[in-house]
């Protein structure tokens, strides 16, 4: 559709009678409006209004209409919507307007009678992902021309319900034009009397299907497009759409992935594309295992994808989208990223052994003995990777000291001098291994991680024969590696062997033992952590004694009930509530990360024990326990760089805003911090175009280090087992994912030794997960950080979680209620759409983003009741079903209000730290009051003009201009009391005199 130039004609033709009474609502006049001038006439299209988008299509090409406007008069409201999936915030962006603008009942005011200002939209994970990708916002569709062929059906798709039944169809059409040729697609449903052309039940694409892979413990795939479907399934995978396209899926195709373990979302290599895969992944959250987000290595989808040759495991995780992977520098195209595991048998391009680091490589995290299949399978990968590992390290160790023999005996032959260089080479290489060997012995064996203690095997067993140290390190280490690993190590042949190889239950125990002891040294960490809390407490020696006993004792049984024990125990003996409260805090983010109480012991101290939450108890603290300013710090510097992209464009809406984050994130800072900060401001302004480096480079960037962290976890068992599969440490796919995970052990590490703005908890934490990692464990604590920004988000995502939770246990609960003999036949499915939007409305009021009023508002609840009167529901059953959802609705009320009160603490103590390091502002006619106000009418992009005129008017001001409205109180002309006696005398009386009529 092209855009011509509007006019009063085409307006006129574009409302049908039908709209007239739209003409009456302002928000549909002012957002309609705004599409003619902006893109041209929209069309009628049943209840809608179809436009171009702006976000997407306003470049003056063909195209079909994407946008939809109409007037929903129940909730006084107009409906925008992009059926390519583009969002509100975006589309009215384009336009100049406001959501406010779609609103024709205006927020309520507040006390102080203005209307709340709205929030800035935030940036979503699939902006980011656009933003990162470098793609367009819009694609321009290439003009096809005029039609030359007439609309041929190409392929038709059955969408089938659980029991096979065909529920409708897609199908899919195609017709020839000048320039190309182009597709649509339409739906009918199937019913007793044959096809109907409107849309169908929301189910997933191939649903019997899907359920079957998911009984079974397989991967599903989330394609975009039933073309996308058919080329998964020809590539042996088990895949899955919906109909409607980008923006039609909904959480009740999302209901129909529950239990999967993983799920596997395609997305399209376009912005609608990153859009709807953001929106499944959101839907997925608390009724799968994980979700991964990938797109295709060539090619806009799955089919190009394959079609062009590519392998499923050659698809590319996509930055900002995927849970997984970090939002640095992209994966080589090497990764696989989907959850097959593709292998490479072919041997590594790189001649001798590939440069191992000093970090062990982790499997999965199963610590129990109890023996199935996959724990066996499990463990046996864990110990066969450590045993490769060691026979690598030892062979190329004993290369390595051949090489070097060989160097001698040829330097011998020689002159003297030769010789000599040849015979101290040898001796500093022993000396280092020796070196490495000690430092390993004092740090403990039983401390030390799995490639620590291969490259100790590999140590000891080169050098034994000319080094006494090395000969009694590999005595001990014979035992330890035995003893931890079920690994015999032959110090004659150097061949490593494993009596765990044959008996699966000493390689799972093995397994376990490993896992106990990462375990234990998280408790070691957070005993010592509570010791130094104690100890800086002004309490009697033997007081203290007899807490560290207690702290003791939940070191060796760090439970629920211990903790709890504990902290009563501290309070006891006087210890400060704040104290306590770190302590708790330590117990739970450090110590046993997101341990609940068991069965056993809520069954014994019902009301004594609870689960402890670690943003709870950092909540409690009065003051942050991470400097809010050095949190803020990598985030500025990030700014400036987008200040500094805004300023060379001359968009004076984005500088506003840019400015606008800046000054949030500065006002934290401390005093001699903002002025360094706001220095740079200035200088960025004055040239735009200079190179600027990052004020604080050294300072850890949370979001990304996290990033960084969840992708090693993952990434570190797969190379494992990638290098098991292939019985080779050199396999060219396990070497390249080897160096991906290096890379990010390298920056974690980095970030613990070298990086600044981490507490030391943070790092203890770092430390922690590596260690885990090591051990066979791939799970991250979900607190991962100590500072409020983090634990804020965590805790708003709890809310969602717990939101989403209680309604899906509702909605649940009613579809029992209409399941029964007393209610027709196929209620549920009926009434399925309304009820899901009582539950998502139920579902925003429990995360705190509506309220009572705004659920009585939507009406839902009265739509639902009509609908099942619509179905022949009885009146009692419907009173019932009303009952609970009114209950139910209470309840997400309560949710909601304590989500609100957790989200306003967290902005308190924000405010309470800016308030604090706010400057004093100076006296109202002093020179530095001019200065300031100078400097910021020039920030606004004042001209020297304006600035000057500003300047004279406030000069010729002595006082404020506040200070004109203040009156001074009136002098007191009464007596205290005197009304009341008067009053009382009053009362007295049997009547009023004539000198009472007058007063």
């Amino acid at each position: 559709m092209s855009t011509p130039a509007p006019n009063r004609a085409s307006r006129a033709r574009v409302r049908a009678p039908a709209r007239e009474a739209d003409r009456n609502h302002g928000s549909f006049e002012t957002i309609t409006g705004a599409l003619e001038q902006t893109i041209g006439p929209g069309r009628p299209s049943g209840a809608w209004t179809r436009y171009c988008c702006p976000a997407h299509e306003a470049d003056g090409g063909h195209h079909r209409p994407s946008l939809g406007v109409k007037y929903d008069a129940g909730q006084q409201r107009t409906v925008v919507r992009c059926f390519a999936g583009c969002d509100n915030d975006l589309v009215l962006d384009k336009l100049g307007l406001r959501v406010a603008d779609m609103f024709d009942r205006r927020p309520p005011r507040t006390d102080h009678g203005s209307a709340p200002r709205p929030r800035a939209r935030q940036a979503t994970q699939s902006d980011r992902a656009i933003d990162a990708a470098g793609l367009p916002l819009s694609k321009p569709k290439k003009d096809l021309g005029q039609q030359v062929s007439t609309w041929k059906t190409t392929a038709t798709y059955a969408y089938t319900r659980a029991d096979g039944s065909i529920a409708g169809e897609v199908i899919r059409h195609e017709a020839a034009f000048e320039h190309g040729r182009d597709k649509r697609f339409h739906q009918r449903a199937r019913t007793e009397t044959g096809w109907t052309d409107t849309g169908f039940e929301h189910l997933p694409f191939r649903l019997p299907r899907v359920l079957e892979a998911i009984d079974e413990h397989h991967t599903v795939y989330v394609c975009e497009g039933e073309k996308d479907v058919l080329a998964a399934e020809a590539a042996g995978l088990t895949a899955t759409t919906n109909a409607g396209g980008a923006s039609a899926w909904t959480p009740e195709h999302a209901a129909w992935l529950r239990g999967a373990g993983t799920v596997v979302i395609v997305a399209d290599r376009d912005a609608p594309g990153y859009r709807r895969a953001e929106r499944v992944m959101a839907s997925l959250v608390g009724l799968v295992g994980r979700v991964r987000v990938v797109q295709a290595a060539t090619g806009k989808d799955l089919h190009e994808h394959l079609q062009a040759g590519h392998e499923v495991g050659e698809l590319e995780p996509v930055p900002h989208l995927d849970p997984f992977t970090p939002t640095g520098p992209a994966p080589t195209p090497e990764t696989p990223a989907a959850e097959t595991d593709p292998v490479s048998a072919a041997p590594s391009a790189q001649e001798g052994p590939a440069p191992m680091t000093s970090h062990a490589y982790g499997a999965n995290p199963h610590t129990s003995i109890d023996r199935h299949d996959e724990v066996d399978h499990i463990a046996g990968q864990w110990r066969a990777f450590m045993q490769m590992l060691m026979q690598y390290l030892i062979a190329a160790a004993r290369r390595h000291l051949e090489a070097n023999r060989q160097a001698a005996e040829e330097a011998a032959a020689k002159d003297a001098e030769q010789k000599a260089q040849a015979e101290a080479k040898q001796a500093t290489d022993r000396a280092a291994a020796e070196g490495r060997i000690r430092k390993l012995r004092e740090k403990g064996f039983e401390n030390a991680s799995r490639a620590e203690i291969a490259q100790a095997v590999a140590d000891a067993v080169a050098y034994a024969p000319d080094s006494e140290t090395a000969r009694k390190a590999l005595v001990a280490l014979k035992v330890h590696v035995k003893d931890r690993y079920g690994i015999e190590i032959d110090a004659l042949s150097g061949q490593v062997t494993s009596e765990a190889a044959a008996s699966p239950d000493l390689a799972v125990s093995l397994a376990a033992a490993d896992a106990d002891r990462a375990s234990q040294d998280r408790v070691n960490k957070a005993r010592d952590h509570m010791v130094e809390m104690i100890a800086r407490e002004g309490l009697d020696e033997s007081v203290k004694e007899e807490l560290y006993g207690e702290i003791e004792k939940w070191r060796t049984n760090p439970s629920a009930a211990r903790l709890s024990e504990l902290t009563k125990k501290l309070a006891d003996n006087g210890v400060g509530k704040e104290t306590v409260t770190k302590v708790r805090f330590v117990a739970s983010y450090l110590g046993t990360p997101g341990q609940q109480p068991t069965s056993s012991e809520l069954g014994t101290q019902p009301d004594a024990i609870t689960s402890v939450v670690a943003t709870t108890e950092l909540r409690k603290l009065p003051a942050p326990l991470v400097d809010l300013g050095e949190d803020a710090k990598p985030d500025i510097d990030k700014l400036f760089v987008a200040y500094q992209d805004r300023l060379k464009t001359g968009n004076k809406r984005m500088i506003a805003e840019t400015r606008e984050k800046l000054n949030q994130a500065i006002a934290v800072l401390t005093p001699e911090d903002q002025a360094k900060a706001r220095a740079r401001g200035n200088d960025i302004r004055k040239n735009p175009a200079g190179r600027f480096a990052k004020l604080w480079p050294e300072h850890v960037d949370r979001d990304e280090l996290a990033a960084q962290v969840r992708a090693y976890a993952l990434m570190a068992p797969q190379a494992e087992a990638a290098a098991v599969r292939a019985n080779s440490i050199d396999d060219a796919t396990a070497t390249s994912m080897r160096k991906q995970v290096d890379r990010h052990h390298k920056a974690i590490t980095s970030a613990i030794t070298q990086g600044k703005g981490l507490h030391q908890l943070e790092k203890d934490q770092l430390v922690a997960v590596l260690r885990d990692v090591d051990a066979g464990k791939t799970s991250v604590p979900e607190v991962l950080f100590a500072d409020d920004r983090s634990a804020a988000a965590h805790d708003a995502d709890r809310s969602v979680r717990i939101a989403h939770n209680a309604a899906h246990a509702h909605r649940r609960h009613v579809e029992k209620l209409l399941d029964t003999n007393a209610v027709p036949g196929g209620t549920v499915r009926r009434t399925r759409d309304e009820l899901t939007q009582v539950m998502d409305v139920q579902a925003a009021m429990a995360a705190g983003r509506a309220s009572l009023s705004d659920y009585e508002h939507t009406r839902v609840a009265q739509k639902f009741d009509a609908r099942l009167a619509d179905a022949a529901v009885s009146q009692p059953m419907r009173n019932r079903v009303s009952a609970h959802l009114l209950t139910a609705a209470g309840e997400a009320a309560s949710l909601g209000k304590q989500a609100q009160r957790i989200a306003d603490r967290w902005e308190q103590r924000r405010e309470t730290v800016e308030a604090a390091r706010a400057p004093e502002a100076p006296a109202y006619d002093s020179p530095e009051r001019d200065a300031a106000r100078e400097s910021f009418l020039r920030s606004i992009g004042c001209d020297p003009d304006q600035i000057a005129e500003r300047m004279a008017a406030a000069a010729g001001r002595g006082k404020p201009v506040s200070a004109a409205v203040k009156k001074a109180p009136e002098p007191r002309v009464t007596m205290p009391g005197a009304g009341v006696a008067r009053a009382y005398q009053r009362g007295k009386s049997q009547g009023r005199d004539d000198n009472d009529l007058d007063r």
